[in-house]
């Protein structure tokens, strides 16, 4: 499968898993390592195709396609520019969201644990803004970082290819489910 495919397979599956509503997040690739491909605005991610994927330029910006790109294009570029991934799959996960505003993440599920390492919160400012790609790029500085909670808004996980960046994210999801169902019971 190619890389359009494969990113265009990964939008339907995390919106089927609900780590996503219909316009909600966006996930890119980079390939070449100049180019990006990134989720359009406003196309419902049960509908999208290949040929709605928006092709840019990092080092000149320019931008092809026949849509517009997502808003946080330039957070997707500046973690490129941090980072050594090539993918980033970017959700408005529930329970993850939830469990970052009401508490702190504590370990477990050992799984989870491997795969996602060291989540870092980061409080939210306006989604598309230079302050929010700068906040958030800044925390893959660091080559084990594998995850972004943005408070009420949502997380951003990165890897080497897009299953590594989408096990990121559904593995910090499955940790928040057990953890929100643990406080339900009261368990320490």
């Amino acid at each position: 499968m190619n890389l359009k495919a494969e990113l265009v397979t990964c939008v339907k599956d995390l919106y089927t898993l609900g780590l996503n509503t219909a316009i909600s997040g966006n996930h890119s690739v980079r390939f070449e390592k100049i180019w990006m491909w990134i989720t359009p605005s406003e196309i419902p991610r049960y509908k999208m195709k290949t040929t709605d994927l928006i092709r840019i330029n990092m080092k000149t910006n320019a931008i092809m396609g026949k849509h517009k790109p997502s808003r946080e294009w330039v957070m997707h570029k500046k973690i490129y520019e941090n980072s050594g991934a090539n993918a980033i799959v970017h959700c408005h996960s529930p329970f993850t969201l939830g469990v970052s505003i009401s508490s702190n993440f504590t370990k477990v599920i050992e799984e989870a644990d491997i795969i996602v390492g060291e989540p870092i919160i980061v409080e939210n400012v306006p989604s598309g803004s230079v302050d929010l790609a700068s906040n958030v790029s800044k925390c893959f500085n660091d080559n084990r970082v594998r995850a972004v909670i943005i408070k009420n808004h949502g997380v951003v996980a990165v890897g080497e290819n897009l299953d590594k960046a989408r096990s990121v994210v559904e593995s910090l999801e499955e940790w928040s489910k057990v953890l929100t169902v643990s406080k339900i019971f009261n368990v320490k």
